[in-house]
């Protein structure tokens, strides 16, 4: 689990804060990290991975400070930035190098998933184009088997048919016991992966929820016309999307994320909060 309790974080002493306030859990599964450009989405995966300590609160992962930097922490952790290099001629030199300070690092998995992507791994990372040099450092860090996997945009530069991939991979490698972030602006992408999400806007935290207890308490319905007991309307060409209390609280229905990510930047966001019980100190 990762604790995060009263972070704040300023890139200058004196700074306006990039987070403010920011006090959640996060519980093993997949969770989608969204907002806007500036939000600071980036910041806190930094803080999440140890690359960076807060100004203020503490973070936990399983009851340990990321940043205390010891040889067996930074291997449960890892953080793949939106453009990272790799030093080493290949994905194959570099995970001979790297792998060995992530025990559970899987190389049938790493085999596996190169090949879902078309790659030997023997290709100079030099040589590669920007989306099969992505495709290569996703293959190796979803075969790593850390409890802890940050992925900041990870779809950038990837063509339509390897985005699909990716999230057939994401399925596949992925344990129960591991807690994968996503941050992303494609909020659609991994959707039927998420077992929740944390939404920002502007350093803050405005929600935190798994996918479960959101829909325990929001419904997403489509009609020709705005439902009577809607709490927040969009309109698309032929047909209205719709967030209405949930009926039932024991149903389980999918959650639209990126429709619910737009109510909660809308005028209607506090109404929609009041139906999610706004409180954001955990899942």
């Amino acid at each position: 689990m990762i604790e995060l309790k009263n972070i704040e974080f300023s890139y200058q002493r004196k700074g306006k804060p990039a987070l403010q306030g920011i006090t959640t859990a996060v519980e093993p599964g997949i969770h989608l990290l969204a907002g806007e450009n500036g939000a600071g989405k980036t910041t806190l995966l930094h803080l999440i991975a140890g690359v960076s300590h807060p100004t203020r609160g503490s973070i936990k992962i399983s009851g340990t400070d990321p940043a205390s930097q010891s040889p067996s922490e930074m291997g449960r952790v890892f953080l793949l930035e939106e453009t990272q290099y790799f030093p080493a001629k290949s994905i194959r030199q570099f995970a001979s190098q790297h792998s060995h300070f992530y025990p559970n690092f899987s190389p049938e998995t790493f085999i596996s998933n190169l090949s879902s992507f078309g790659l030997t791994g023997d290709e100079s990372l030099e040589h590669l184009s920007l989306g099969n040099r992505k495709k290569s450092q996703l293959a190796y860090v979803l075969a790593l088997g850390v409890d802890t996997l940050l992925l900041d945009e990870p779809t950038n530069a990837l063509d339509i048919d390897s985005r699909i991939m990716l999230r057939k991979l994401i399925g596949k490698s992925i344990s129960n016991q591991q807690t994968v972030i996503i941050s992303t602006h494609s909020v659609t992408e991994f959707e039927n992966l998420y077992d929740g999400a944390l939404i920002l806007e502007k350093s803050h935290l405005i929600y935190a929820g798994s996918t479960e207890s959101t829909a325990e308490r929001i419904s997403f319905e489509v009609s020709r016309m705005p439902m009577a007991d809607a709490i927040y309307t969009e309109t698309q060409i032929g047909r209205v999307l719709n967030i209405v209390p949930a009926e039932d609280s024991e149903a389980t229905t999918a959650v639209d994320w990126r429709l619910l990510y737009s109510a909660l930047h809308s005028p209607q966001r506090n109404l929609v909060l009041e139906y999610l019980n706004s409180e954001i100190t955990g899942y």
